[in-house]
């Protein structure tokens, strides 16, 4: 059976079948020079609240599409939070990667080791492609920037190579949803973060023996966090 793509509509009140609804510019030029889609050929259209049709392509040059049935519920985004200390190029691949994974929401964290703003507007785009390339039914949603002393709230648990004090699956067990993973930076938390942590009953938990990078930390993490809800 071939692959039937995924595309998002862009936001314009309630879609049913038999519209025709026109793609947003991106996906438009997806679908006629990226995919290479001809006229009647099927797709599916999510219209970012969950709901989820298929569609076939109406005019491939225009980038328009004409929605058929509904299909049935999808699979929800877990309530897991990722805030990164982190910008730059590995950045956008941690998102592009937690948004395949199906998280629920992703932002930078303001940490003391960051070194620059993340580009919001390009990781929107990132988690809007890899939600199309992953069938989710919704795209994560990307959050403004969070001050580190905010982030230590109910749902939190730091990932830190230095001085863990919690098992990490008790920490999930007991960590209030969405469940929030605050990934450092490059250098990892501070002393006084750490500090600030435990001062709001934040659990501090290690991923494993070995250092890892940032962006591979929110990965890892993510992974095991969704295993564990998934079995709790």
């Amino acid at each position: 059976m071939a692959h039937v793509f995924r595309l998002f509509l862009p936001p314009s009140g309630a879609v049913g079948p038999g519209a025709r609804v026109d793609l947003d510019p991106d996906d438009a030029h997806r679908v006629r020079r990226v995919l290479r889609l001809g006229a009647g050929e099927a797709v599916e259209a999510a219209d970012g609240t969950g709901r989820v049709f298929a569609a076939t392509v109406d005019d491939p040059r225009r980038g328009t599409l004409l929605i058929g049935a509904e299909l049935p519920a999808q699979v929800d985004l877990a309530p897991i939070r990722v805030l990164l200390a982190q910008s730059g190029p590995r950045a956008d691949d941690a998102v592009e990667k937690l948004v395949e994974l199906g998280v629920a929401e992703i932002g930078p964290l303001l940490a003391a080791g960051r070194r620059q703003e993340a580009r919001l507007d390009r990781w929107e785009r990132v988690a809007r492609g890899a939600a199309a390339q992953a069938k989710l039914a919704r795209i994560p949603a990307i959050l403004p920037p969070v001050a580190y002393a905010d982030a230590l709230a109910a749902g939190a648990v730091v990932c830190s190579h230095e001085e863990p004090d919690a098992d990490l699956h008790a920490a999930f067990a007991s960590a209030g949803r969405p469940l929030a993973l605050l990934i450092g930076p490059e250098a990892g938390f501070t002393a006084d973060e750490l500090a600030q942590a435990r001062a709001a009953g934040v659990p501090i938990v290690s991923l494993g023996p070995t250092v890892l990078r940032t962006e591979t930390a929110a990965i890892v993490a993510a992974t095991l966090a969704r295993a564990h809800l998934a079995h709790a």
